[in-house]
């Protein structure tokens, strides 16, 4: 299972189809159906996606919550204690905020998202977030921006490897 942090989602939402990020997204979204990984999408981050109206009613979001593909993951008792052992973490090396830079609210939420990913043994998460990749960090926690996301190859000309001479191509041009 990996996570989609707020970021990605409203990225998926809101770009244009044109633009590299959305092509990186789409592709990663392809390879992950294809491979049936769970998408987990913490339920913190699923309502800071919500409040926006209009991008929670995008087609691409819409496609994927008819989908397997995506789960929404609670913030429960389990996930509480993990946020707990995070903070204590926290603060046992003497700052409060950990490795963040962000205001105290934003820490607390980017803490419940990483406990979420901890009690359901993620393999990634994949944001934008900068505090949150610090925070992912300093627990261990693989994280993946939109922009490191390999872009998938498009067919933009022919391929001739494998072409060796002109003998590939029969006798020759106009019996030459």
């Amino acid at each position: 299972m990996i996570i989609f942090d707020a970021n990605i989602l409203i990225s998926l939402a809101t770009m244009e189809e044109s633009e590299l990020t959305y092509d990186r997204l789409m592709g990663l979204l392809q390879d992950l159906i294809a491979s049936k990984t769970v998408i987990g999408v913490p339920a913190p981050a699923w309502a800071e996606f919500l409040c926006g109206t209009d991008i929670a009613t995008s087609p691409v979001v819409m496609g994927l919550r008819k989908k397997s593909a995506i789960r929404i993951l609670p913030f429960d008792e389990v996930a509480a204690f993990e946020a707990a052992f995070i903070h204590r973490g926290a603060m046992a090396i003497g700052k409060k905020k950990g490795a963040a830079k962000a205001p105290w609210q934003q820490v607390k939420i980017d803490r419940q998202i990483l406990a979420i990913a901890r009690q359901n043994q993620v393999s990634t998460i994949y944001t934008d977030d900068e505090n949150m990749i610090l925070e992912a960090s300093r627990l261990g926690i693989l994280t993946v921006q939109s922009k490191d996301i390999p872009l998938k190859q498009k067919q933009t000309s022919l391929d001739f490897s494998g072409l060796e001479s002109q003998e590939a191509f029969g006798s020759g041009v106009g019996g030459i």
